[in-house]
């Protein structure tokens, strides 16, 4: 689909094609400072481990749990996103997606059946734009080199399976049945829904304060000390920062297109990673960034994807035109920033 595609290749230190920064180390140091002097003050746990093709860094803070009480909780939502991963990573050959891409039809599990399903919601709100059946495509243009050969050479060669109407889902069964040969890759939404997870289990284990970052990804749950958390947004391509956010128990995806490439022999033109699913190519590479914010990671993640392809007016309309969902995107194609951002992103941009 369009959108991420290292989300289950091998775990490899970089930034990738997720422009999204978050300023949250120096914020955790600012509101834990003084916490030795507050008797029975709040205690903090942090964990970072490779996971879904990135690194995932969760972190979490209680009045009621001590150490030991929240680093299980943590353990048990890391436990529930590898389950997940092997479910959902179309580079696992033993995943469940791929045993319905070999397949072409099967009864699959409550989960699948929940990404599938809300694919299928987005694909209709960005007007066809998000489409999870691009793999052909992206075969064509030199991606998924990571992958094993196996999964590799049974994707199809040809585009006559591109296309959402090419899966047929029945509610009642859980049946999944892919037509025209067509073959499922739904990494541009199965990473917010896995950070969906793994936050859920962290609120109802009874804590409130905590973040869950899967490489640009994130639910923020409430801020350190009621206040909210500080998100930066890079300026597409640089370490700098172009907009400082502001936001509590909402979700964070970012998009772009400048860094995971396929560079031609010559040197001389690049491959994006973003797909047409109408012109059936590969988009040209452009230093674009794009940031949802949504109440939840599957949304925010479906939609960036998404609107990484669209016309940046088009990405602002869809945002207007969609509840719960805002859209900021920093555009250096022309060679100067501009910016451009639904109407209701704006109260979440930091004036500080």
């Amino acid at each position: 689909m369009p959108g991420r595609r290292d989300m289950f290749t091998p775990v490899k230190r970089r930034a990738g094609h997720m422009v999204f920064l978050a300023v949250l180390l120096s914020v955790w140091s600012v509101f834990c400072t003084g916490c030795a002097r507050i008797e029975k003050g709040p205690v903090e746990v942090s964990r970072t481990l490779p996971l879904m093709g990135t690194y995932v860094t969760v972190k979490a803070e209680s009045l009621i749990l001590d150490k030991s009480g929240i680093s299980g909780l943590l353990d048990e939502a890391f436990g529930i996103a590898r389950e997940l991963e092997k479910k959902l990573s179309v580079y696992d050959p033993e995943s469940e997606i791929n045993e319905l891409n070999f397949s072409g039809s099967l009864k699959v599990s409550e989960h699948l059946w929940r990404v599938i399903s809300r694919a299928g919601e987005i694909n209709a709100a960005t007007d066809g734009v998000f489409d999870p059946t691009i793999a052909p495509i992206l075969k064509k243009a030199g991606f998924y080199r990571d992958m094993p050969p196996e999964i590799l050479d049974s994707i199809p060669s040809g585009t006559g399976g591109v296309g959402f109407g090419n899966i047929v889902t029945d509610r009642s069964t859980r049946k999944v049945t892919l037509l025209k040969n067509a073959w499922l890759d739904l990494s541009g939404i199965a990473k917010g829904y896995i950070v969906d997870r793994m936050a859920g289990h962290i609120a109802g284990g009874g804590i409130n304060v905590f973040f869950v970052d899967a490489g640009g990804d994130m639910y923020c749950g409430g801020g350190p000390r009621e206040g909210l958390w500080r998100i930066g947004v890079r300026r597409p391509g640089t370490d700098l920062v172009s907009a400082v956010l502001e936001i509590d128990n909402m979700a964070v995806a970012t998009s772009g297109d400048y860094e995971n490439i396929i560079i031609s022999e010559t040197g001389d033109a690049a491959a994006s990673h973003l797909a047409d699913p109408f012109s059936f190519t590969t988009l040209d590479t452009a230093p674009r960034g794009v940031t949802v914010l949504a109440v939840d990671c599957a949304t925010a993640d479906g939609f960036a994807t998404a609107m990484a392809v669209m016309d940046a007016r088009e990405a602002v309309r869809v945002a207007e035109t969609t509840e719960g969902v805002e859209v900021i995107i920093i555009d250096l194609s022309g060679g100067t920033e501009k910016t451009f951002f639904s109407s209701g992103a704006e109260r979440f941009i930091s004036r500080r």
